[in-house]
Order: structure tokens, then C-alpha cells, then sequence
């Protein structure tokens, strides 16, 4: 029996050898394996036995392993030897979270991530990383890019809000990466992180799951999940659905929202165990209704915390549905090599629906109670102000008042994204080299916004369209290689690695409401970029790692800031902004206590902005911003006894601009402003932390944790009469006005319960309190102005996003087989 450690992964090999096969066989067997081990780190256990015929010798050699165990161990968190920081987020974590979490809320249990959403369950968050926002970040599905290739994060402002592309339910373990990781990490187009999710995996043993959970908020969960064990006669294939109902109506008043998930994977092995081709297809869908901009406070003081409109006054849906489907081949080759690749598509379709009262589009009303009417941005439109032809409707005519025929707002929008991601593995006596790659395309559909006095209106192009048609379409050419060189009888880890990206993106823009067919036109543009990175690691002690790296990293443009230039055929467009990240950090790794420290600096360079060329009188977007993120993390977990655990970290961010220039500052980018030089970012905490207490016995399973957020920098909106253009009504980082920080507890609570009576094998149930101790705080605060006509009108007031109130759920599920 051999026992051999993997980075953080412990991995028990029991090999049993044929005369004729040298031991080195088996443990080069098991070190070829380790690619998809750690891949599917999170996958279980699994026993494959081998046996293949070697050419000269008679048939029934054999190499037989008979167990390869993949167990995570609860104390270890990430890889031993990783020079980068990095959390995990695992299974156990993942099983016990409530329905009112979704994939980036759990991350909230890491260092320097701070997040919040304004619904429950799978939907696009405000999430920072060490301040760098959600559009900035990479995530990757199974190694698959799943971010918008052509936009960032989900996909552009306010698009995608609903569901999500993967759901808590169909993942089995996540990987944070702050700052540049090892290129084979790093996802494509990152400047401050990348989050690495991973699917769930059919395993050996047939099963059968039900379950259901009640909430508060009417918030209930059903579903069935169905594991068909090895096929019999079909040498090792294996099967996983599940399908997940969700519906709510949500801690705010009125924004009920229902969401469904469906997944299915498969693996099937071959050449004897050693190789396998997965399969994954995943469909979300999700309908719900959201808060398009904060509350007013003096509403929220007036009415209660949670108050919002009534959806006859004002209203902003989204219908949302996701297709991803992945196939992917992992192939041995032989102890030296092995050669895998994945090819995937992402389909988004999202439909967008807003509404507000005319009584409430006014000059006079004190709120903005809804962002999206198209009279608070376009003011009267129709051929009376100038529009084309192609815009014949006449809100007056038929409404009665440009306001009342401007109160309605639909917006369809699609995309689908193509690629395939090679990967080649080199295992030498003394390094491991990775080549990697990913060549893949998103492009738009014709799509279309419309404008009407009801939700009950004709979209007709021509008629009532404010833009339709028009294609977007992005294509990456990116290549790695990286190799872990380790010396010294392997203490010490070296891991150079470079990155080489090209972007080729186009806009065919048709038409809209200020141009004709005859003035369309085509935006295109190539950008590249070489992005290294280098990381060392070394082992002080058997049980202390010192670690530091460097890394690059690029994010291209969105298609979105690509204009025309004035000779009406010059593409003008921001090249990619540029982040060079620094880290140095110790990690303690014993039998009982796990132990990270580590300090970083990040250094952005050519962030993007927007403002107004006056020569050529143009709003152009340019690479003009610098800012810097430099902090500290802490994070731990000590076994106290096999039952008994504590956990814990803690962090501290200083995130700040370095300039002065004119920047999307609100958390999720949706308002341009003005950042001056020395402010912070706001909406980034100073201080995170985390602490938690974990018992575990038997069919028992008990947690219960604190997590603080710590103050941050508000905005507010410089009055309308700057004289200074890029100032007026410009929102700015509020130095003098912090949001209060706050501290919450949750607590998760399950019992299995043996059944083994016919084909019910057990029962589980569990208990979840969020915000245990009820605390009403706010996520997002800020000051501005009504806009109404594209004008700040009236007096500033105060806006804010409540947090999570206690939220309760009990579930039940049970096992067959």
C-alpha cells in the first residue's frame, strides 16, 4: 500500500501488480491520474479496476487498482503548494446552505469577498474580491469560461439579473482565487481574481433523492436527484440528474420571483479506467421581479424596511433562461503524458419588462420610483422631436401625454457562446509542465427595444422600436504554458507561466431611434496581450510553506464602449485595462490545524472611462483610471477533536483610486460619475471577517458562524449646476458619509436517520436560520437625485438596499436505492 500526498489532496493508493509490472508502474499510473483528481476534487470516492493486455506478453496482464480514494480533508483548504491564496468553498459547505444562498453569496465565507443581492436565491449579486468588481472577475464552469465573453461578470447592465448559469444545487465545490492565479487557474479576462466552480459528478452507487424545504418569504424547494450507479454492460457508464423547483416572494415586497434547475452529467470510462469523457448539460431558468434602483429612505422609515411599490405602480421583470452543455475527454496516454479537451456552448436568452405609473413620471414627485421608464432618460420622443421615420408611434396620440405613452419598456436580448478548451499534461521526474488553451466566440442575437404606455404592446420594428436588430460578436485566441519545476527533494516549487490572448470583436449596428439603415454602420477591433506569471513555494518546514507570486492580468473592453469615431468609419475603442498583482504569504499545514497569512498589492492600470471629447463632441470611453487594492488575510481551521472544529478569517482591504477621471463608481457600474484622486472605492469594506464553530457526529451535523462586513465609502451626486461638465450631477465617492457595518449570524442544523426498510435507505432533516439574530442593517446606501428627461431634477435624497431579515427554513429529503 502506497500513500501519497497531492498538494492539499490526499490521495490513498492500493495497488495490486501482476509479476510481470514493476511497483513504478502503478505509482506513475496514480501520478498521471493526478490531473483528474484534482479536477474533480470534490467528487467522492470511486474504485476502478484496470485490466489491459500488453503487446509481447500474455493477455491477461493486469494492473489492478483497486482503490483510488479522492478525499478532500476538511482541515486542508486548497493546494499545499499553490504559491497564489486561495480558498475553498466545499462540499459539505455547499450541502448545508439554505435556499435563500445562492453560488456567490456562499463565497462570503472566504477572505475579502463581500457580496449582497436584494432577492433569494440564484441571481446576479454585487460581489467584490479584494474591491474588484463582479465585472472584472473571471469564473469558469468545470474550466469552461461562463462569464459573457463580449460584456463581463453575467452579461451587460441590468441583463441576466434572474437565475443563473449553474445553481448551488448542480455544484460540488468552489475555488477562490484573489488577484492573478497560475495561468491553468486564471479563466479568461480577469484584473483582481477568478472564481472556479465545479459541477456535480454521477458517482459508483446507484440512488434516488427527494427533497423539500419551506421558508420564510413563502419561499419553498422540491426536487429529485437520481444517481444511476454503473450501468450494468456499458464498461462503466454512469448518470446524474437532478431537477430543482424554487419559488419565493421575496424579503422585499413585491418581487416574487420562481426559478428552475436541471442538470445532467455523465462519465463513461474507457481504456480500461484510465481515460473517460464527461458530459454535462445544464438548463436554469429564472422569473422574478427586482428593485431597478434603492428606495428612498424616507420611504423605507415611512412604510417599513422592506417596503416597495406595488407592481401596478411600478415594475421591473426579467425572464431568463440558461443553456450550457460541456463535453469534455480526459485520455491517458502513458506515465508521461496525458491530453484532454472540453468544447462547450452557453445560450442566454433574457426578456425584459418595465413599468411605472404616469402618475409618477413627473418633475414634482419627490423619487425615482423606477430607473427604466423610457421618458426619465429620453424625455418626449416621436417625429414631433426629431425622431426618424422609423420610429412612427406618437406617445401623445395614442396615451393622451408623451409621459403616459412613455411609461413601458421591453427589452429582448440573447447570446450564445461556442469554444473548446485543450489542455496537455507533461509529467517529468522533476516538474510538471501544463499547456493550455481556449478558442472560443460569443455573438448576440438581433434583439430589440421597445417603448409603449402599457406592457400590453405591439413590438414592431419601425413603429414603436427604439433600437432592433444588430450583432455583436467577440472571438478569443488564448494560449498558455506553465510548468512546476521542484527542487531541492521537493521543497522548493517554482511555477512560471505565460499567457497569450488575442480579441477580435465587431458591432453591426443597424439601426436606432437617432439613425437609419442608410447611416448603419460596423465597429471593429483586435486587441493582445501577454500576460506572465511566477510563483514560488517553499517548504520551511514539513508543516510551514512560504509563498509568493507575480502575476499580469488583462480585461478587454465591452463591446458596449466601442463607438464611432468622427470620420464615421474609425472604430474607437479602450484598449484592455491591466492589473500587475503582487502576493506573499505563509501557510501552516498540519495534522490538526490549518493555518494562511498573506499580504498582497494590486496595481490597475488603464481602467476604463467615460467622458466627453470637446474637440470632437463625443462621449468616447478611454483607458484613463489607476487604482490600487493592498491588504491582508487571515484565515484558519483547527480540529479541537474528530467531532469538534473552529474556523475563521479575517481581512483587511485598502482600496483606492489613483487618479483622477470619470468612472462607472457604483457598485454594479450602472452610473457614471467622477472619481478624484485618493478617494476609495465605494461599496469595498476595510474590514472582513469570519468565525465559526462546526460539530459532527454520527447522522449529526451542526454549524453555526458570524460573519461581519465592516463600514464602506457611500456615493452622492454633485448638484446639476456644476459648471464644470463632468461634474455636473456626477456621482462621487461620500468620504464624509460611511454605511454602518454589521454583524450576522447563521446557523445550520441536520440529522440522517437510518431507515434501511425496503428501498428508503434514509431520512434527513434540517434546520437553517439566516441572520439568526435578526439584525435589520443596509447593504447599499447612497445619496442622488431624481432623473427625470435624462436631468437631475428636484432635491438630493438618500437611497439605500436593506439586507436579509431572519430567515427560516426547514427541510426533508429522503434516500433510496
Amino acid at each position: 500500500m502506497e500513500k501519497q500526498i497531492m498538494s492539499n489532496y490526499r490521495i490513498k493508493a492500493h495497488a495490486y501488480i501482476a509479476t510481470s509490472l514493476h511497483r513504478y508502474i502503478a505509482t506513475a499510473t496514480i501520478l498521471a491520474l493526478y490531473p483528474f483528481l484534482t479536477t474533480n476534487a470534490f467528487a467522492g470516492t470511486e474504485s476502478t479496476t484496470v485490466s489491459k493486455s500488453s503487446v509481447g506478453a500474455p493477455a491477461q496482464k493486469v494492473v489492478k487498482l483497486k482503490e483510488i480514494k479522492k478525499k478532500y480533508q476538511k482541515l486542508l483548504v486548497g493546494e499545499r503548494n499553490i504559491a497564489s491564496a486561495m480558498s475553498v468553498i466545499t462540499p459539505e459547505q455547499i450541502k448545508h446552505s439554505s435556499s435563500s444562498e445562492n453560488i456567490y453569496s456562499i463565497l462570503k465565507k472566504t477572505p475579502s469577498v463581500n457580496e449582497y443581492q436584494q432577492n433569494i436565491g440564484p441571481g446576479t449579486p454585487v460581489l467584490t474580491v479584494r474591491g474588484v468588481r463582479m465585472t472584472q472577475l473571471a469564473q469558469t464552469l468545470d474550466g469552461i469560461p461562463m462569464t459573457s465573453l463580449l460584456s463581463g461578470g453575467e452579461g451587460a447592465y441590468l441583463n441576466n439579473n434572474v437565475g443563473t448559469i449553474v445553481s448551488t444545487g448542480q455544484i460540488n465545490g468552489i475555488h477562490i482565487y484573489p488577484g492573478v492565479a497560475p495561468p491553468d487557474r486564471g479563466g479568461f479576462a480577469t484584473v483582481g481574481g477568478t472564481v472556479s466552480y465545479i459541477t456535480k459528478q454521477p458517482t459508483d452507487k446507484f440512488y434516488t433523492d427527494l427533497f423539500s424545504k419551506i421558508g420564510s418569504f413563502s419561499t419553498d424547494v422540491y426536487g429529485a436527484q437520481v444517481n444511476s450507479g454503473i450501468i450494468p454492460h456499458t464498461d462503466g457508464l454512469k448518470v446524474l440528474m437532478r431537477l430543482s423547483q424554487t419559488q419565493t416572494a421575496g424579503y422585499i415586497q413585491n418581487t416574487p420571483a420562481r426559478y428552475t434547475d436541471f442538470l445532467f452529467s455523465a462519465v463513461k470510462p474507457y481504456d480500461y479506467g484510465l481515460s473517460k469523457i464527461t458530459g454535462t448539460v445544464i438548463y436554469n431558468r429564472g422569473n422574478g421581479y427586482l428593485i431597478s434602483a434603492p428606495t428612498a429612505t424616507a420611504q423605507l422609515n415611512q412604510n417599513g424596511l422592506f417596503y416597495n411599490y406595488p407592481l401596478s405602480d411600478a415594475s421591473t421583470q426579467q425572464v431568463n433562461n440558461y443553456v450550457t452543455a460541456i463535453l469534455g475527454d480526459s485520455t491517458y496516454i502513458n506515465s508521461h503524458l496525458v491530453i484532454g479537451a472540453k468544447a462547450f456552448y452557453i445560450g442566454k436568452s433574457s426578456n425584459f419588462y418595465s413599468y411605472t405609473n404616469p402618475k409618477y413620471i413627473n418633475a414634482t414627485y419627490p423619487y425615482q420610483v423606477n430607473f427604466n421608464a423610457p421618458y426619465f432618460a429620453y424625455g418626449p420622443i416621436g417625429s414631433n422631436y426629431g425622431n426618424n421615420n422609423n420610429f412612427s408611434y406618437d406617445p401623445k396620440a395614442v396615451f393622451g401625454s408623451y409621459q403616459a405613452g412613455e411609461s413601458a419598456e421591453i427589452i429582448n436580448s440573447s447570446s450564445r457562446t461556442i469554444g473548446f478548451v485543450p489542455k496537455v499534461n507533461i509529467f517529468l521526474p522533476h516538474n510538471a509542465i501544463t499547456i493550455g488553451g481556449l478558442i472560443a466566440q460569443e455573438r448576440t442575437g438581433n434583439g430589440g427595444e421597445y417603448f409603449y404606455g402599457s406592457l400590453n404592446m405591439p413590438k414592431i420594428n419601425g413603429y414603436n422600436a427604439s433600437a432592433y436588430g444588430g450583432t455583436a460578436t467577440r472571438t478569443v485566441y488564448s494560449g498558455y504554458v506553465q510548468d512546476k519545476i521542484s527542487l531541492l527533494d521537493n521543497t522548493l516549487h517554482v511555477e512560471p507561466g505565460v499567457t497569450l490572448t488575442g480579441v477580435n470583436t465587431t458591432n453591426y449596428v443597424p439601426w436606432n431611434l437617432y439613425g437609419s439603415p442608410p447611416n448603419a454602420y460596423t465597429l471593429g477591433n483586435y486587441d493582445k496581450e501577454i500576460l506572465p506569471y511566477i510563483g514560488i513555494s517553499y517548504d520551511l518546514a514539513p508543516k510551514i510553506i512560504a509563498y509568493g507570486s507575480y502575476g499580469k492580468g488583462a480585461r478587454f473592453a465591452p463591446v458596449n464602449d466601442y463607438i464611432l469615431g468622427p470620420s464615421g468609419s474609425t472604430t474607437l475603442a479602450p484598449g484592455p485595462e491591466t492589473v500587475n498583482a503582487y502576493e506573499a504569504g505563509i501557510r501552516y499545514v498540519g495534522k490538526h490545524l490549518y493555518l494562511n497569512f498573506d499580504g498582497y498589492l494590486q496595481n490597475m492600470h488603464g481602467m476604463f472611462s467615460f467622458y466627453i471629447n470637446y474637440l470632437s463632441g463625443l462621449a468616447e470611453y478611454a483607458n484613463i483610471g489607476e487604482e490600487q487594492m493592498k491588504g491582508l488575510e487571515f484565515s484558519g481551521k483547527y480540529l479541537l477533536t474528530p467531532e469538534w472544529s473552529v474556523f475563521g478569517s479575517a481581512s483587511y482591504n485598502k482600496a483606492t483610486y489613483m487618479n483622477s477621471f470619470s468612472a462607472n463608481d457604483t457598485p454594479f457600474e450602472g452610473q457614471y460619475g467622477y472619481v478624484f484622486a485618493g478617494n476609495p472605492l465605494p461599496a469595498v469594506p476595510n474590514w472582513l471577517a469570519n468565525l465559526g464553530v462546526n460539530y459532527h457526529r454520527g447522522g449529526f451535523h451542526g454549524e453555526i458562524y458570524g460573519s461581519y462586513t465592516g463600514s464602506q465609502p457611500t456615493t452622492y451626486d454633485l448638484p446639476p449646476t456644476e459648471t464644470n461638465p463632468l461634474l455636473a450631477d456626477a456621482t462621487v465617492p461620500n468620504t464624509s458619509n460611511y454605511l454602518a457595518g454589521y454583524f450576522l449570524v447563521n446557523l445550520s442544523a441536520s440529522y440522517k436517520i437510518p431507515i434501511h426498510k425496503d428501498h428508503l435507505q434514509s431520512l434527513t432533516v434540517s434546520l437553517n436560520v439566516d441572520n439568526l439574530l435578526d439584525r435589520h442593517y443596509y447593504v447599499h446606501y447612497y445619496q442622488s437625485y431624481k432623473e427625470y428627461g435624462f436631468n437631475a431634477v428636484g432635491n438630493p435624497y438618500n437611497q439605500a438596499y436593506p439586507g436579509e431579515p431572519r430567515f427560516i427554513e426547514v427541510g426533508l429529503s429522503g434516500r433510496f436505492s
